[in-house]
């Protein structure tokens, strides 16, 4: 099964996707703290992560949590325009990025992908 974290420091956020995510049947825990969140990211195969953070943003953890899991699907939100923000080195770093507000069957396909890839990687 695969297990997604969102990272994000709206609570209201936290709620939709929470939501949605569970109905989709992706267990899904919500941090609205990267602090706390990067203790855990080794426990998930799923990363779901806003642009702003509050004072920091959540580009400049990427480093962070792939030093704690290397292998983890990284997810990017935000309210802004991706022109705006996904630079080259994003690109790379990033499975996709979603504006708010997300079209949570799109992201249901791409975590669909995501939990095939990986069965068959375990195979």
């Amino acid at each position: 099964m695969l297990n997604v974290a969102v990272i994000d420091d709206d609570i209201l956020t936290l709620r939709i996707f929470k939501d949605n995510l569970e109905h989709f049947g992706y267990p899904c825990k919500t941090f609205n703290n990267y602090v706390t969140a990067l203790k855990e990211i080794k426990n998930y195969d799923v990363i779901i992560l806003d642009y702003h953070l509050g004072r920091i943003k959540g580009k400049d953890i990427i480093k962070d949590i792939k030093s704690a899991n290397e292998n983890v699907f990284i997810i990017m939100i935000s309210g802004y325009m991706i022109q705006n923000i996904i630079n080259k080195e994003l690109k790379e770093t990033l499975y996709s990025f979603h504006t708010k507000p997300v079209d949570f069957d799109k992201l249901k396909l791409e975590l669909d992908a995501i939990a095939i890839s990986l069965k068959e990687a375990s195979q």
